[in-house]
C-alpha cells in the first residue's frame, strides 16, 4: 500500500519536505560561485572603466585599455552565456513531466 503524508488542502503533494528544510539543505556552493562570478564581472567592469579614463589622461596607453576592455567584455560575454545556459537548463527542467 502507498503512503502518501502530503496531501493538504484535497491536494495531493509527494513533497513531505517543507520549503524551509528543503532550502537549509540545499549547498551553498553554487551560489557562492555565482556570486564570486558576479564579483569578478563586476571588477573587470570597473577596471575597463579606470582604464577608459587612464588613456584620456594620457597615463595609460591605448593598447593597454583596449586589453582592459577587452578582458571585461569577454568576461561579461561569459557570463551571460553561463546564465543562458542556466535558464535554458531551469526550462528543461521545468517542461519534464513527471
Amino acid at each position: 500500500m502507498l503512503d502518501i503524508n502530503g496531501v493538504a488542502n484535497g491536494k495531493i503533494s509527494l513533497n513531505t519536505e517543507s520549503l524551509g528544510d528543503r532550502i537549509k539543505r540545499r549547498s551553498p556552493e553554487f551560489a557562492e560561485r555565482i556570486k564570486a562570478a558576479v564579483l569578478d564581472v563586476n571588477s573587470k567592469q570597473h577596471e575597463g572603466d579606470e582604464a577608459i579614463e587612464s588613456v584620456i589622461k594620457g597615463e595609460m596607453g591605448i593598447h593597454e585599455g583596449m586589453l582592459a576592455l577587452g578582458k571585461a567584455n569577454t568576461s561579461l560575454k561569459l557570463l551571460a552565456q553561463v546564465r543562458n545556459k542556466a535558464m535554458t537548463a531551469y526550462n528543461e527542467v521545468m517542461r519534464m513531466q513527471v
